[in-house]
């Protein structure tokens, strides 16, 4: 390694790793803090909660990598800049972008392993945090909130039965309050029509494990066409005070847990190679998978964000005011930092919302400050 790449890749350490430290605290504090805090007054075990804030952090990792990439390149290139350093080494015929290749190398490395991380270590994570979650809330009070989920045929061929919650659940006593349930027909001549609409005001999950459920006061409509016109006449609906198994097979789900998981479409959950496989079997059904495709291509542009960030510190580090100091840089770090995940989560929404093309929409905020770096670069060689 050149003279020039060792005393710029020193400068550039310190801060990375100090910025790491400080964004994860940030994060960490905006994203769990809070929440710990309310789980423990809600009476879940303290160590429980140390689990759970612990499965929570490696999905902080991804995103703060390329701020600490940012500030890195900033504080480095700007402490060379007001020593007169970077002076002395344009002075001796040296370019801003040889000056900034070691940046270009670390940016690089930093999105390699943010993307491995990413994909290897967060899936993992977040599955054991939503898992542990769900156990745990299990045990505790009622919940209002509505859930929804559907049921697919086996292959994937359609959706078999759509479940909807209106009522929320009681997690002490494993009920679902006030639940519909929609089950298709699965015969050719038939196929995708509603076979039979069931409706109960609780359905009891027996045991611990949640298993074995009683569907409690209710009634169900069958739509069966008539043998000889083979039309679907008007039916009264059948009512009924507790059923232990429903018509056609319908259900609820297996277990309480397998109905509260399934209210989980959290992406961090899956492998990039999993959502991929995953939206690759939705289009073959003809389900609509932008917001998934936009879900993939963000397991890439984040982690390349790092390499970006890089080299819009470094620009901006030979650009800023001599002697601004610790705390103007990392002001600034934290503004642009703001300012890209404004724009990054917008241009999920655009994308997700058919607006723009999901890869478009992914990658839209890494090229505007693709952009942005470019110009600075050429500002800092002059």
């Amino acid at each position: 390694m050149r003279l020039l790449d060792r005393l710029i890749l020193k400068d550039l350490i310190g801060p990375f790793i100090n910025g790491f430290l400080m964004f994860m605290m940030l994060v960490f504090a905006a994203g769990s803090l809070f929440k710990a805090t309310e789980w423990l007054v809600m009476g879940v075990p303290l160590a429980t909660v140390l689990k759970l804030v612990m499965f929570s952090i490696p999905g902080f990792v991804t995103q703060v990598l390329p701020m600490a990439m940012l500030l890195a390149g900033l504080m480095g290139f700007g402490r060379l800049s007001a020593d007169r350093e970077i002076v002395a080494v344009f002075a001796a015929g040296v370019a801003f972008p040889r000056a900034a290749r070691i940046v270009l190398v670390m940016g690089a490395l930093v999105s390699l392993v943010a993307f491995g991380w990413n994909d290897v270590v967060v899936p993992a994570a977040s599955t054991a945090f939503w898992d542990l979650q769900i156990k745990t809330f299990a045990h505790l009070g009622k919940e209002d909130k509505p859930l929804f989920r559907s049921i697919d045929f086996k292959g994937g061929k359609g959706i078999e039965e759509l479940v909807t919650v209106n009522g929320g659940y009681d997690a002490k006593t494993h009920i679902f309050r006030r639940v519909n349930i929609l089950k298709f027909d699965s015969r050719p001549s038939r196929k995708g029509q509603p076979l039979i609409d069931i409706y109960c005001d609780s359905v009891r999950f027996a045991d611990d494990r949640g298993m074995n459920a009683t569907y409690e006061h209710g009634f169900f409509t069958l739509f069966l066409p008539d043998p000889k016109t083979g039309k679907i006449e008007d039916g009264l609906p059948i009512t009924f005070d507790s059923l232990k198994t429903l018509p056609f097979g319908a259900k609820v789900g297996e277990s309480f847990e397998e109905v509260l998981k399934s209210d989980v479409t959290d992406p961090d959950r899956k492998s990039f190679r999993d959502l991929q496989k995953e939206i690759q079997t939705a289009r073959k059904l003809g389900k609509d998978v932008r917001g998934q495709e936009v879900n993939l291509y963000g397991k890439i542009s984040l982690p390349f964000a790092s390499f970006i960030f890089g080299i819009v510190g470094a620009a901006l580090g030979c650009n800023t005011q001599r002697g601004g100091g610790k705390t103007v840089g990392f002001g600034t770090a934290i503004f642009i930092v703001f300012i890209y995940w404004v724009f990054y989560h917008a241009m999920f929404v655009v994308g997700k919302n058919g607006g723009l093309p999901p890869i478009v929409a992914s990658f839209l905020a890494d090229i505007v400050g693709a952009f942005i770096g470019f110009a600075l670069a050429i500002r800092a060689s002059r």
